[in-house]
């Protein structure tokens, strides 16, 4: 047992120090890479999480204020039903969850608002604690909550957002000045 728990550990070492292990975004995870990440995420969030029910309800100005949030913050990456993430966050590996899929769904409300407010390491997702009150991303759990469920005008809304973000293609880009200096466009003459 000891000889084989050393080799795992040699093993392991020899793949850190060569540099054997590609963490590009580009490469998918391997099975096992993505099983044990998946099992230790588990186990962090339900240990860390509160056991609470969402204290705010669903009513449709908590369902608005939620979708305010989810389209300025959720929606690049996550993207919604019938809505597709926007450019950069199809680049993103591992590649984020549907929310409105049933896994993410059987979460409890305090594993979604842990998992909100405190981000997870090494995946995209940040920590939404230093920028929300508690109160707005219990509203954004709430939206989630409400995803599965999307009505027609929400939807609406959700596609004009993913929509505007692909027009930056058609925008001629904008060349700084080649200087070590240099200031983006629109930034009023100063004197360093």
């Amino acid at each position: 047992m000891v000889i084989g728990l050393l080799t795992v550990v040699l093993l392991g070492a020899i793949v850190t120090l060569t540099g054997s292990l590609d963490l590009s975004a580009t490469t998918p995870p391997g099975k096992l890479e993505e099983r044990l990440a998946d099992f230790v995420l588990d186990r962090s969030v339900q240990k860390r999480a509160p056991e609470v029910k969402n204290p705010r309800d669903s009513s449709p100005a908590v369902l608005s204020e939620g979708l305010s949030h989810y389209r300025a913050n959720c929606l690049p990456c996550h993207a919604a039903p019938k809505v597709e993430p926007f450019e950069f966050g199809k680049g993103l590996n591992p590649a984020p969850p549907d929310l409105s899929e049933p896994s993410v769904q059987a979460r409890s409300d305090g594993e979604l608002f842990w998992i909100t407010r405190h981000g997870i390491r090494m995946t995209g997702m940040p920590a939404f604690g230093p920028t929300h009150t508690d109160d707005e991303i219990w509203g954004i759990v709430a939206f989630v909550r409400h995803l599965p469920e999307l009505q027609p005008e929400e939807v609406t809304i959700l596609a004009a957002a993913a929509e505007n973000q692909k027009h930056h293609h058609e925008e001629p880009a904008q060349e700084l000045p080649e200087k070590d200096d240099a200031h983006a466009p629109g930034t009023p003459p100063h004197k360093h």
